[in-house]
């Protein structure tokens, strides 16, 4: 006994292979998806270091670091002790401090050697040219980017 009504022969199993390929060609696109928009973590931290040079001086360094690589830094330099600012190196670009930590690029491109002065007090490192930077001396991991 046959159960189709006549004339609809067949006409199921010509729609299962286009719904199985349309299936198909979903869940292709569904990958390249993922993958195409699939990105990398890592670890982001902020390094703040103080240590004495040349007996009575300063040299303050603070260090962007991605999966503890240095990705941006900023050195600043007080040889002799006097409080002023005698030597600095800077990031190679701006903008690549992770967010909120943007500020050191301004600190860097406001410091003048030989003009701008800096302070220790034990923890808290201050930079004073146009502006007054604070900064304390520790490590901060930032927010990790996936």
């Amino acid at each position: 006994m046959n159960n189709t009504l006549p004339g609809t022969a067949g006409r199921g199993s010509r729609r299962r292979p286009a719904a199985a390929l349309a299936g198909i060609c979903v869940l292709a696109l569904g990958l390249l998806v993922l993958v195409g928009c699939a990105s990398t973590a890592y670890a982001q931290t902020i390094r703040i270091t103080a240590e004495p040079v040349n007996v009575a001086g300063l040299f303050a360094r603070v260090e962007y670091l991605r999966d503890g690589e240095v990705v941006s830094s900023v050195h600043l330099v007080d040889g002799n002790g006097d409080g002023v600012i005698d030597g600095k190196s800077g990031p190679r670009e701006e903008g690549m401090w992770p967010d909120g930590w943007e500020w050191f690029d301004n600190m860097y491109h406001d410091v003048v050697v030989g003009q701008s002065t800096m302070t220790f007090d034990g923890m808290k490192v201050v930079v004073i040219e146009v502006s007054e930077y604070e900064f304390i001396v520790g490590e901060y991991e930032c927010r990790s980017l996936s």
